[in-house]
């Protein structure tokens, strides 16, 4: 338990409620299978926040919590159009990748994180779609930050896609040949975007991200 935290039944059902959020939210983003999820919750949120002596019984809270989230999806399932906004957004991705762009959807933690760990990202892409690796020329990424906080309250979300090029040598480019094919390569996220029927709030410069307005309704789990 962090030394700064008093523990009483204040900061008790503070963390009942904190976790509750995260699980449901979690859930709906699919992101993470359920042993992650417990997880996250154990060394996030009980191990640093808990007295040891109930930290167990947090962990069953969270098993619990897990199991009336994954019904009340379901539930919601039911009445979900056959198509979704995340089955069209799964097609942007199809789309941009037979392109050479990569899109990753919730990617780690921030903009620095998810730069650093593209690399690693079109591997794994380049595992399940031999050749991608070859033909990368663009990425665009929405991170995970705050996803599962804000679904656990709605699925009506906006997301924010930063976007840039591959220079075959970045160390000899100049910044307005960059900014040209970094354009470019945001305008094609848009076209696909529309294509799918969404519609993209971008003002053509660099220094803004597209933003994108959807209801999150994933059926299947995110790779």
């Amino acid at each position: 338990m962090s030394q700064h935290t008093t523990w009483n039944d204040q900061t008790r059902d503070d963390l009942h409620q904190t976790l509750r959020t995260l699980v449901r939210g979690e859930v709906r983003l699919a992101h993470s299978d359920h042993d992650d999820i417990i997880q996250t919750c154990r060394e996030v949120y009980i191990d640093d926040d808990c007295p040891e002596n109930e930290r167990e019984g947090f962990v069953r809270f969270v098993t619990d919590e897990l199991k009336t989230a994954v019904d009340t999806h379901a539930a919601e399932q039911a009445t979900w159009p056959s198509e979704t906004d995340c089955d069209r957004l799964d097609r942007v991705e199809a789309a941009l990748r037979d392109r050479g762009i990569l899109l990753w959807q919730v990617s780690p933690c921030c903009d620095t994180c998810t730069g650093s760990e593209l690399p690693d990202r079109i591997d794994e892409i380049d595992r399940r779609h031999p050749g991608f690796r070859d033909r990368v020329r663009g990425y665009a990424f929405f991170i995970d930050q705050g996803m599962a906080d804000r679904l656990a309250d709605d699925t009506d979300i906006d997301v924010y896609l930063a976007y840039g090029w591959y220079a075959p040598d970045e160390s000899s480019v100049a910044p307005e040949v960059y900014e040209k094919n970094a354009l470019d390569i945001a305008n094609e996220v848009c076209h696909c975007l529309r294509e799918q029927g969404f519609d993209p709030d971008w003002d053509g410069t660099l220094d803004r991200k597209i933003a994108v307005y959807l209801n999150w309704q994933r059926r299947t789990m995110l790779e």
